[in-house]
């Protein structure tokens, strides 16, 4: 059932839930945002001395787009995924700006300090808006720069990477994790 043919649950918190999508399902599109994005970024840097030479599939905010939407298979998918791109691209790629930068071998100790206070600042922050997103739900930029040594350790397959990130972060709301019984309820609400 598409998002426009689906009732909404005004009394839920969560927009997801308000819009009877299941958890699994966020969680899968929301980390197949992250995943195309980073595959882009990653592989753009491994595979071009200069990043003006590489194709604008792998540079753009429409390539990662691209790339995210050639994974999905449900049309549902495809509406929430479409719904919620720009903010986890964004996020995504604040998040690789900082994983560079720590990465960089320029840094003054000066710099590395600044930095260290800045995610301690950032990780106390995070945990006063919300204490109950923990593990894989944990999007802060700290806590979504480790996902990406995980896309380069996948190897760039999306599959494993759900595999690594529910064992690394686990919290078993991933799409590999989800109970049949549970998406055929939600399929024939």
């Amino acid at each position: 059932m598409l998002l426009k043919d689906r009732e909404l649950d005004h009394s839920k918190d969560k927009f997801h839930e308000a819009l009877t999508v299941p958890d699994y399902m966020r969680t899968k599109c929301r980390e197949r945002i992250f995943f195309s994005s980073f595959s882009n970024a990653l592989q753009r840097e491994e595979l071009f001395e200069e990043i003006e030479d590489a194709p604008k599939e792998m540079s753009t905010v429409t390539g990662d787009l691209q790339r995210c939407l050639k994974m999905i298979d449900s049309e549902l998918e495809y509406e929430f995924t479409l719904l919620n791109f720009m903010a986890y691209q964004k996020l995504a790629m604040e998040a690789y700006g900082r994983y560079k930068y720590l990465n960089s071998k320029e840094k003054t100790k000066e710099d590395k300090l600044k930095l260290s206070i800045i995610n301690l600042m950032e990780d106390l922050r995070s945990q006063e808006e919300d204490d109950e997103d923990e593990g894989i739900d944990n999007t802060s930029v700290n806590s979504v720069i480790k996902r990406i040594s995980l896309v380069k350790t996948s190897h760039y397959n999306f599959n494993t990477y759900l595999k690594q990130l529910n064992t690394e972060l686990g919290n078993g709301n991933t799409g590999n994790d989800f109970d049949i019984d549970d998406f055929l309820k939600d399929v024939f609400k």
